[in-house]
This record gives C-alpha cells, structure tokens and sequence, in this order.
C-alpha cells in the first residue's frame, strides 16, 4: 500500500505539469493553458439591458492573481504586462463580435510579485442581441508570450418583453457611489467570500413594463443540504423601467462551503426568480473543496484509510489540524501562499463531479477515479454506437505507456473500467 501511495504521489507530481494538457484529450470543455506555464485566470459573466436599443450587454469579468504573471524589473519597480482577448461566437459558430484589451501591472514591493491574494482586474463589455453565444477568452502574457482560454456559453435573454424581468446577478465585493449618484459595483468574479472577508454585494436591474409602483423581494440564502441559513424580504419601490437593487450579504457566522442565493421578486400578479451560487472558503484550504466533511471523504485516493480514520474522528479545530498537517507534509513548495498539490488534486475532484457524475458523484466513479489519480490522457477513443457493442472509451496515458478501457454496461452513463487499474501502476517503472 505504501508504494502505491507513494506512486500516486510521484504520479500527481508529473502530472501537475501536464495536466492542462487537457484541450488535446476531447474531454468535455474544460479551462485549458495551451501550455503549462501559461496564466490561470478567473471570469464572470453577466447581461443586462440597453435601455437604448432592444438589445443587451454582455459584461464580462476578469481577475488574475500577480502570482500568475511574469514580472521585469525594472529601475524603479516591477512590471507586467498581459493581453485580454474576448471572441464571441453566435449559435452557428459565426464571429459575433472581439475585443482586445492590454493592461499594466506595476509593483514596488517584490513580495506583492508572488501574492494570490492581491489581483488585476480588467472589464469588457459587448452589445448584442438575445440569443445563444459561445465566447473565447483570452490572456496572452507578454513577457512569456504563452497563453491561456476559457470557453463558455452565455444564453442572453430578452429583457425588452411585456413581463417583469430582473438582469443576471453581479456579485460584488464592494459597491460605491459616484458624483451622478450611480451605484458602481466592483466585481468579485470568484463567486466567494475570501479569507476573513466579512460581507459580498448583489448588484442587479430589475425591468417593469408594467410599470409596477412596488416590488417584494425575498432573498434565501441556500447551503448544500437544502436549508435556508440566511434570509431576508424587503420592500422596494420601483423608479419607472429600470430599476438597480443592490443587497448586502453578511458573512455572519455561516461556515466554509458552497451555497445558492435564490432571488424571488414579486409586483401586482408577476413573479420572476434568479439565483447565484456563493462559496465560502477557508484560509489556505484547496478552492476547490466546498466542505471540510467532503474533502476528507476525497482523500480515498490518496491517503491510508487510517490516516482518513483520523481525521474524520477528530472533533472541530482537530479535525482542521489533521487535514491541514496531511497536506502540508506534502506540500511540494513548502512556506509559499499556495500548496500547489492539494490545489491539483481538488481541482481533479471538481472537474470529475462536473463531467463524470451520474447516479454517483463523479469523484467516486471509475472515470473520476482515473482521472484524478493520473489527470486528462493524452487520447480519448469514444465509441458510443457501435454494432454489437456497449458503449465504451479508451483512455491513453502515453507517458506512461498505459491505456484503460470503461465499459457503458447499463446504458445511462456508468462507465466501468474493465482494465486492472492499481495492479497497473504497481507495475511501473
């Protein structure tokens, strides 16, 4: 067992290098670096309505860390510089629309050159009409000159209708007020409250062509087993067509983990929802670990049942204690901001709860279990209707020289892997 932890480990470790090699293998979309070193960035999209034509506006978010980007210095300073490509795509897969955007980080302390904590932030914006797009974003550093894209699809709707309407919810760290009076709300594009953040904004229109004197607004804050935690109902009267609400959200005394906002809004005889999901995580735990209770259970696959025993035993602080003290024993750069193995191994998690999950969370399925130990392969063979046969794919590690072949027996979806998976490795050079 022991040398199959400690495999598992050397595996994980190489595989930090190659995993957003992800584009190459066909998985379902993904966030991808078109090479290793290539910048992780995050973004938010929302749409509102353009009061001047019947068409909207796609608001696009980006945030990179300093961390992220490659810093010169200079005489007097340290300086960065990155490249924002947005491409927007219609239903059809025709160009809609692009923009560019460059932008200039300058530094005087070194230290800030490594933090993820401190970020750039830039903001894009694109009229369009309703319908499905598809959009392409871009960061090219310009230092490294390598680059990274996400893919999307933004659905735009049609707020210029007879019905009451409410814009997508912007979730905002902070919101200000500027010389006209208008409400400027600076995005928090992560979706979650930040170390010892104490309170997130709403920022959203609300669209009467009804003209409706007043609305109710209930808002219910939603954790991941159902239970209402925090709510509110307010009153709010309404200024003609538009109207922008904004809303605090106090951080209170909810714990770490993943929650839903449900928006309910309700004037004369209409009534018209929206939601927004919100994380709250822990000081220097993994981003992508929305409870502690879960990530103890993900550990399977690389810890001893005994050493999941124990931390699932302890009680409170110990049992944050435990799970910290696992990961930083394997922390491969030690007395930096970021465990970079941990980061990896719940961001596998996420991506297989996301794209492998049937009647079973992903993580715990054969193809979640392959890809979180060994990461994207290299090559995927989907054949999903072939005569005489059950669905099934191959996945190729080529660095490893190995393939593993998953077999649809029922038809819904449950991939089983029919190829020795363990007893592989153990072989291994």
């Amino acid at each position: 067992m022991r040398k199959r932890i400690n495999l598992l480990w050397l595996v994980l470790l190489a595989g930090m290098i190659s995993f957003h090699e992800i584009c190459k293998a066909q998985l379902p979309e993904f966030n991808f670096k078109d090479r290793d070193d290539a910048p992780n960035f995050y973004y938010d999209v929302v749409t509102y309505a353009d009061e001047d034509t019947n068409k909207c506006v796609l608001w696009i978010s980006v945030k990179i860390v300093y961390d992220e980007l490659q810093f010169v210095r200079t005489d007097t300073s340290y300086k960065a510089s990155y490249e924002l490509s947005v491409t927007v795509f219609d239903q059809m897969g025709h160009h809609a629309d692009s923009k560019i955007l460059k932008s200039v980080v300058e530094l005087n302390d070194f230290k800030k050159t490594n933090s993820r904590k401190d970020y750039s932030l830039s903001q894009v914006n694109f009229l369009l009409a309703p319908g499905d797009y598809e959009l392409l974003l871009g960061i090219m550093d310009f230092d490294s000159k390598v680059t990274s894209h996400r893919k999307t699809k933004v659905q735009i709707p049609n707020y210029h209708s007879d019905r009451l309407a409410i814009s997508d919810i912007l979730l905002a760290d902070s919101i200000i007020t500027d010389e006209s009076g208008q409400e400027i709300p600076l995005p928090n594009v992560m979706g979650n409250y930040e170390g010892d953040q104490k309170a997130l904004f709403l920022w959203y229109e609300i669209y009467n062509p009804g003209n409706f004197q007043k609305a109710r607004i209930q808002y219910n804050l939603i954790n991941y087993k159902k239970e209402v935690v925090w709510s509110i109902t307010r009153d709010k009267t309404l200024d003609g067509w538009k109207t922008v609400e904004t809303m605090k959200i106090p951080r209170g005394e909810l714990k770490s983990g993943r929650y839903k906002l449900v928006l309910k809004l309700e004037a004369e005889k209409q009534t018209v929802e929206s939601t927004k999901d919100i994380t709250i995580h822990w000081i220097g735990m993994p981003r992508y670990a929305f409870t502690m209770d879960n990530a103890i259970d993900q550990l399977k696959y690389v810890a001893k049942g005994s050493e999941i025993s124990k931390i699932q035993k302890a009680d409170g602080k110990d049992k944050e204690r435990f799970f910290r003290e696992f990961w930083e024993a394997k922390d491969p750069t030690p007395g930096t901001e970021q465990n970079e193995l941990m980061e990896e191994y719940y961001r596998r998690v996420d991506f297989a709860n996301a794209n492998f999950g049937t009647f079973i969370e992903g993580w715990k399925t054969d193809r979640g279990m392959v890809y979180i130990v060994l990461g994207p392969p290299n090559d995927i063979e989907r054949h999903p209707f072939e005569a005489g046969s059950k669905p099934y794919e191959i996945w190729s590690y080529y660095t490893i020289n190995r393939e593993f072949v998953f077999v649809d027996y029922s038809g819904f979806g449950e991939y089983r892997l029919v190829t020795p998976f363990w007893e592989v490795l153990d072989r291994i050079p």
